[in-house]
């Protein structure tokens, strides 16, 4: 196989082992899933079976990035070293400079998140959803039930090693370079940024979250470009302090904020007042035999 560019300038006489088979798109493509979705499981298999959770998760996690980012800096790794993966010519044959190219590219990322946002929403509308949600609330009851909690989390946590990995290599070929800074802390914290500003939580609030932050990077490393992470810090504490549940939260609370006052306003021109929902009615009744029950009585059902 030809060596790329990045290699001849290490000097590098033949390929690595470890690159055989990327000249070739499926088998690219095929590593693009299996790497991160691998890395991911068996990291996440250590780590949730040993009960680490909150922020002892978050600091092992970036320890573990903080560990690749200096391997990947050493010119003996095979990954460029400081300078990294650059000089991309072109893809399935198409020159990635070209405007067509670059449009296909931006395209497929479009199409891809939307299949992201697809799968996502999705897993959360299945069983499997309720129980992401009951490990998130009381992780302790749901074990108390009998479920793995581990392996809920494991899935949730690998599957979304899978959508990075596809992210970055959408992300690659329209910048045309790729380095070991990528693993700085500070990306990490953007990303987080992101959630919390769109709002924690919900499918979409993180994509509106990651345009509206992007979108003051980019006018802000223009102007003040060394006070980027004193602004980025500080929109996350003014966001925790101020807008906790983001902006999809806040347009929630807004919406049902105007909702009660529109059924306010119009009961009070009807002359009756608004329905307020009121507790279903407890019927006490004689202790029944097992098996007798009644329909003021159901008989319980088994947990799903």
């Amino acid at each position: 196989p030809i060596l790329p560019d990045f290699m001849v300038f290490l000097n590098y006489k033949e390929l690595p082992w470890f690159w055989y088979g990327f000249d070739h798109f499926w088998f690219a493509g095929l590593m693009v899933l299996a790497v991160p979705g691998l890395l991911a499981f068996v990291f996440g298999w250590f780590a949730f079976r040993s009960r680490v959770t909150g922020v002892y998760l978050s600091i092992i996690t970036q320890a573990m990035t903080y560990a690749l980012l200096l391997a990947f800096f050493r010119n003996d790794m095979g990954f460029g070293g400081n300078n990294g993966l650059t000089d991309f010519k072109d893809i399935l044959g198409f020159n990635v400079q070209a405007d067509a190219t670059r449009s296909a590219l931006f395209a497929a990322s479009a199409v891809m998140l939307a299949l992201a946002v697809f799968v996502t929403w999705a897993i959360v509308g299945s069983k499997y959803g309720k129980l992401l949600m009951a490990v998130r609330d009381a992780e302790s009851r749901t074990r108390f039930l009998g479920w793995r909690a581990e392996n809920v989390k494991l899935f949730a946590f690998t599957v979304s090693a899978v959508m990075a990995g596809i992210a970055g290599a959408l992300y690659v070929p329209q910048v045309g370079i790729i380095n070991p800074g990528e693993f700085e802390p500070a990306n990490s914290i953007e990303v987080v940024v992101w959630a919390a500003v769109g709002g924690r939580g919900t499918i979409v609030g993180p994509i509106i979250g990651a345009l509206l932050v992007n979108a003051g990077k980019s006018w802000f490393t223009g102007v003040l470009p060394e006070f980027w992470l004193f602004a980025l810090g500080g929109l996350f504490v003014a966001v925790t302090l101020l807008l906790p549940k983001g902006i999809i939260g806040m347009w929630d609370s807004w919406r049902g904020n105007a909702r009660a006052l529109r059924a306010a306003s119009i009961a009070e021109e009807a002359g009756s007042d608004p329905d307020v929902p009121t507790p279903a009615k407890i019927v006490r009744s004689e202790a029944s035999k097992p098996g007798n029950w009644s329909a003021s009585n159901p008989e319980p059902q088994p947990a799903e």
